[in-house]
């Protein structure tokens, strides 16, 4: 029988890091194949576009209109709150990165922001803000030291609902004809 032999502390850090960094490599890739689909899609409909300006009008040249592109947040109030949920929730158990519901949140929203810096403020200001108060709310739990300075990005995961409420045990066996009680209803309970 062949001897196991015990890893060593530091290889057994080296192996952790190796396997978040393997689950970013995979989370990225899918973002990137993501985005290659909308962008192929994009192309489609821009060259339909296009098609239909030159049959319409023959003297207006579709690469002469200068693109548009929208930066301002312009949706009904609480789309941003809910879609952020939906991001991390569909993700659950998994963590996801700040940056990747961002990307996530720009292509669902249709988001467009004219440089980096603006991005940026945008991520810090109304993300990552919300996100603090899902953490404060016990929906989504930080996974990152907020404290410690480092160039990781913050990983956040959603609490998952396992254990359901005593009202709502309560609710279901009633709606399901059992009798429950309660020290509230029953002072023999």
């Amino acid at each position: 029988m062949p001897e196991t032999k015990k890893t060593p502390s530091y290889l057994k850090g080296l192996a952790e890091t190796r396997a978040l960094l393997a689950g970013d490599v995979e989370r990225y890739e899918r973002l990137i194949h993501e985005i290659q689909e909308n962008l192929a899609l994009a192309r489609r409909e821009l060259e339909g576009c296009d098609l239909l300006i030159r049959r319409f009008d023959g003297c207006l040249d579709p690469l002469k209109i200068p693109p548009f592109r929208p930066w301002r947040y312009q949706q009904k109030r609480g789309v941003l709150r809910d879609t952020i949920i939906a991001v991390v929730r569909e993700r659950a158990p998994n963590a996801v990165t700040t940056h990747e519901i961002g990307w996530e949140l720009q292509m669902r929203l249709e988001l467009s922001f004219e440089t980096a810096a603006e991005d940026s403020k945008w991520l810090h200001d109304s993300v990552a803000r919300q996100l603090k108060c899902f953490v404060v709310e016990r929906r989504v739990e930080r996974l990152h030291d907020p404290l410690t300075p480092t160039s990781e990005v913050g990983r956040w995961r959603w609490i998952l609902d396992i254990a359901p409420s005593l009202v709502h045990l309560t609710q279901q066996l009633a709606s399901q004809g059992s009798a429950v009680r309660t020290p509230d209803t029953d002072p023999a309970v």
